[in-house]
């Protein structure tokens, strides 16, 4: 082996969740003097990428007792261009992974989220106002013993993380821009000329992945067709305390609001235009006023609340579906295999779910080398994981480009979109496609939302189903379809 490849001493982490009987096994094959390649040693797990899913990868690796080196080339940043992109909204089926991982952890990021899941959220018409489709996300998480969707800073998420993990594993300032795979160990070769070898090398290091480059060559990601802009307000609606959030549907253009908590209100707003666009100085609000001129109060006063400075813009890109994630000793995870758009808010929680899977995977076949007492199965193991999650993740994928479509194609009234013939909008005439959408979206809805934040419980193995709002005898509310408002429950 070259002399600038580093390996450190294998280590055994303090685990609460790996099963003790294995754990003695491995001290007493150890201390029969075991090397570092036979099957008494933990796989040693380099992650390229300390951003939310490499993060929840480290900590579930940790905590199965693997040997983990997280590399990051700047963790005092917020990863994924976070500081665009502001609160993340961490729902049900990511909550839950995280207790299966470490219930400490999700303690943690559930007293420091905003909770959103208890309220009043759905598709609003953007011009008058007026609810559209009302979803209930409380209901799937009660029935199926899930937490509670919550909202909470990615800053602060990434500290819970990266604190749980250790600064002993997280190497900053550390850019693994090449690998090599000799089919028997993975070499991370970084930008400053270090290299460290591992038994498997996981990309989690974003939309424009080196990893994924130095697997499958060089793709462009994919262009969404909308700029965002974003921002958070000092701001509180007189209906704070019944609706979470609301998507406001217009022609080519829609705009997102959510309560984060503390008195503040996050929202994004999109517009389907041509990618590389620049304001002109401070003229962001200018604009953003002018493109919604026309359209609900809760709209407006959300944007006049907010200061220029506290506005951002980006263009939305995603990635293309694909069911290969890796190449023998090497796999993806997050972003870097199966970016998309942030219509649902489940960019994160899938990357919360392939941590998670994928230390179940590695500790699986690790548990296998010692019954057959040969070395552990990587590729096996990566295979399994890549099978386990790409079904899934590609569905809910091409769901966040479906709804980014259904609404900015939404014609709430007679007139939308038809130049000389638009005055007719002011006689609030319902567009029969209004009509028929919310129509299937009432009888489509429930079933979606059953499965995204339910669908992946039965993987959680060792969590016990429990639902935080209930449990505590905390007040949630209850939707009421044919009216604007609803019940609270106590």
């Amino acid at each position: 082996m070259s002399s600038n490849v580093l390996h450190n001493p294998i280590h055994l982490l303090t685990t609460r969740t790996h099963p003790q009987f294995l754990l003695k096994k491995l001290g007493r094959i150890r201390a029969a003097g075991k090397s570092s390649s036979g099957a008494a040693a933990p796989p040693r797990v380099l992650v390229a990428g300390g951003g939310i899913g490499g993060l929840v990868l480290a900590l579930a690796a940790k905590r199965k007792g693997l040997d983990v080196v997280v590399f990051e080339k700047d963790m005092s940043a917020v990863r994924g261009e976070g500081q665009y992109r502001g609160p993340i909204q961490i729902q049900s089926n990511a909550l839950a992974a995280l207790e299966a991982i470490d219930m400490d952890v999700a303690e943690e990021v559930i007293a420091a989220g905003c909770i959103t899941g208890n309220r009043l959220n759905g598709l609003v018409d953007g011009l008058s106002g007026s609810w559209y489709v009302k979803f209930d996300t409380f209901t799937p998480a009660a029935e199926r013993g899930l937490p509670v969707t919550r909202v909470i800073s990615r800053m602060t998420l990434q500290q819970i993380l990266a604190r749980a993990v250790g600064s002993d594993i997280i190497l900053n300032e550390s850019n693994v821009v090449d690998f090599e795979d000799n089919g028997q160990k993975v070499i991370a070769k970084l930008d400053n000329g270090k290299c460290y070898e591992g038994d498997v090398l996981v990309g989690a290091d974003g939309i424009r992945s080196k990893v994924r480059t130095n697997l499958f060559g060089p793709t462009e990601a994919e262009y969404s067709g909308y700029t965002c802009y974003t921002g958070i307000a000092d701001f509180i609606p007189a209906d704070i305390a019944t609706v979470g959030y609301r998507v406001f549907l217009g022609s080519k253009q829609y705009f997102v609001s959510s309560d984060v908590g503390g008195g503040k209100m996050q929202w994004y707003a999109f517009h389907k235009e041509s990618p590389g666009g620049v304001d002109i100085p401070y003229g962001k609000k200018e604009r953003l006023l002018k493109l919604f001129e026309g359209w609900c109060d809760n709209v407006i006063e959300l944007l006049t609340a907010t200061d220029e400075e506290a506005i951002l813009r980006r263009d939305i890109y995603d990635r293309n579906p694909t069911f290969t994630w890796g190449k023998g000793r090497v796999t993806l995870l997050g972003d870097s295999v199966h970016a998309m758009q942030p219509n649902l808010g489940q960019g994160g929680c899938m990357a919360i779910e392939d941590g998670h899977q994928l230390a179940e995977e590695l500790d699986k076949a690790w548990k296998q080398s010692f019954e057959s007492q040969s070395a552990v199965d990587i590729v096996s193991s990566l295979k399994r994981y890549e099978d386990a999650r790409k079904v899934r993740v590609a569905i809910i994928h091409a769901s966040a480009r479906m709804a980014a479509y259904m609404a900015s194609t939404y014609k709430g009234y007679l007139g939308v979109g038809l130049g000389p013939l638009s005055f007719i909008t002011k006689y609030r005439i319902p567009h029969p496609g209004r009509i028929a959408g919310g129509i299937m979206l009432e009888i489509v809805m429930p079933s979606m939302l059953s499965w995204v934040l339910g669908g992946n419980r039965s993987k959680l193995e060792g969590r016990a189903p429990h639902c935080r709002i209930s449990d505590k005898g905390e007040p949630f509310f209850v939707i009421d379809r044919s009216s604007e408002l609803g019940t609270w429950i106590t």
